[in-house]
């Protein structure tokens, strides 16, 4: 069930719409600056992505192991100390797989990653060449696709 009424069909399209516009909003309305790195930091934008098209039931996390969820933890602690320096990129990209792969939202576990892709790379300037314009596959694949780098560093 979505907030918006609309059935299945048109609902992907509108999904994509609309998540493309917030991955593109995530500079100016959603930033963590300094914040700690954790499952819950996930679960916030996951919800700031699909809050306005699904009910809170539906944006909640699958049911985790407590195995898994401090898997996710010490992924995403490692992936903010990493940050600091971009010749990590490799390493961080793989840690954001190895958190893909447990697969924490019921939904929109890609999209989700790749805005705190998105994210990180502009706090920390890690030089990925990050189109969230693209139209976003789900899978793993997605973060191994040439690995997202660009040789050049961005700037601010």
């Amino acid at each position: 069930m979505n907030k918006l009424g609309i059935n299945e069909y048109k609902l992907r399209d509108i999904e994509r719409k609309i998540v493309n516009l917030k991955l593109n909003l995530l500079d100016y309305y959603f930033t963590f600056n300094l914040e700690k790195y954790d499952l819950n930091y996930l679960l916030r934008l996951h919800i700031f992505l699909f809050g306005d098209i699904y009910y809170e039931e539906d944006l909640s996390l699958r049911k985790l192991e407590q195995i898994e969820i401090d898997l996710i933890n010490d992924y995403m602690s490692k992936i903010q100390v990493l940050s600091s320096d971009p010749s990590n990129i490799n390493i961080i990209i793989d840690l954001i797989s190895k958190i893909y792969t447990l697969h924490p939202f019921k939904n929109g576990n890609t999209r989700t990653l790749y805005a705190f892709l998105k994210i990180i790379n502009e706090e920390y300037l890690l030089g990925l060449d990050v189109d969230v314009n693209k139209d976003i596959k789900s899978g793993l694949a997605t973060f191994n696709i040439n690995r997202f780098v660009n040789q050049k560093r961005l700037t601010k």
